[in-house]
């Protein structure tokens, strides 16, 4: 008996704070339906671009190849490789750069005379060793390669090729490779932070003293907003400068990778202040937090690679995360040295999607506070 008054004590405690219980029982589902949308409820497929130096010559061998490396597929018949044919390799390397291709493929000229005379044909392969994907897209395109030429010759070796990386990804260590996400993860983590300054707000009634005070919505979020945005540069100047001191190099200026934060930063807090809008305690905010907190982590690339599935062309769900910008930026700017031009369309999309945040957030949060205060 004593043991069912404990039990039906705990349901009761359980069911009163319903939030943590809702985060509980929802998060595996909710991350699950997320992960779905994310990757099209398929498996991951590496965009390979082929170039033939004589696609004249190369004839049937061509269509040959490229039939081949379509036959690559999962054990489910999903096509592992995503094949575009192309004869612009500055365009390759640029979408390679923007993390919208993994593999260029270079066909020389005497690929056909290697196969009629059952030789190795040779192959030249550009990538970035720093992205994950690059290594996997390149295993399965030389599956497809190794199909085809099995049929000319059995002679080893089957196959040569080149690995040309770009941008200083071939000395980076693997510190290096994983470290900026440690970056662009210590300005998400800011979520948290900045809703709480606000909440409290909320919580101790402060925003009603405010407002008798005559003070402006301006006057407040501009004001909260720059004492977050000054621990959000602190957070990240500490985690940049431990990581350099402990062997990580970038190859571009470090007053453009502040720029790229500032910006994010920014974002972070517009997104706090709409999980600050649906909140009405710390209590609440520290559950809630953890779905965006999660998303902002998971499925921008800070912590791990993710599949670009577009909607439209050039635009994926993942780009609906302004930390999905902010990795590509630091990308470039890390690894390739780019100017403020290079990375022009991700500090672009930042600021609309911060400005978008902003107005969504303020909107909420006016209605949900400062009106009802």
């Amino acid at each position: 008996m004593r043991m069912l008054s404990v039990i039906k004590k705990a349901l009761i405690m359980q069911v009163r704070d319903y939030w943590a219980l809702l985060l509980t029982v929802s998060a595996a589902p909710f991350f699950v339906f997320i992960y779905y949308a994310m990757t099209s409820g398929g498996s991951t497929t590496y965009s390979v671009h082929c170039y033939f130096e004589d696609p004249v010559k190369a004839g049937n061998y061509k269509e040959q190849l490229i039939n081949n490396l379509k036959g690559v597929t999962y054990s489910n018949g999903k096509n592992t490789l995503d094949i575009t044919l192309t004869e612009d390799t500055v365009a390759s390397k640029q979408l390679i750069k923007d993390r919208k291709a993994d593999v260029l493929l270079v066909i020389p000229e005497g690929f056909s005379d290697s196969l009629k005379s059952g030789t190795a044909p040779g192959f030249l392969v550009f990538g970035e060793a720093s992205n994950p994907k690059y290594s996997i897209g390149l295993i399965f395109t030389i599956t497809g390669i190794e199909a085809l030429v099995k049929q000319f010759s059995g002679k080893k070796p089957l196959y040569t090729f080149r690995e040309k990386f770009m941008g200083n990804s071939e000395a980076k260590t693997e510190f290096e490779v994983y470290v900026p996400g440690i970056f662009v993860f210590s300005i998400i983590m800011l979520i948290l932070s900045a809703s709480l300054i606000f909440i409290r707000d909320v919580e101790d009634r402060t925003m009603l003293r405010l407002k008798i005070s005559r003070m402006t919505v301006f006057d407040y979020l501009l004001g909260n907003t720059l004492v977050q945005w000054a621990v959000g540069i602190i957070s990240f100047a500490m985690t940049y400068i431990l990581a350099i001191m402990l062997g990580f190099t970038s190859q571009g200026s470090v007053w453009l990778v502040l720029l790229v934060c500032s910006v994010t930063i920014l974002s972070i807090i517009a997104i706090s202040l709409i999980l600050v809008a649906f909140c009405k305690s710390a209590g609440m905010v520290m559950i809630l937090g953890n779905f965006p907190l999660f998303i902002l982590m998971f499925f921008s690339g800070a912590m791990i690679p993710l599949p670009r599935n577009e909607i439209i062309a050039g635009f994926a769900l993942n780009d609906l995360l302004p930390p999905t910008h902010a990795v590509v930026a630091l990308n470039k700017i890390f690894t390739y040295g780019a100017g403020i031009s290079d990375i022009s369309y991700e500090l672009a999309m930042l600021l609309i999607l911060t400005l978008v945040y902003f107005a969504c957030g303020i909107v909420l949060f006016k209605k949900s506070h400062l009106e009802a205060a």
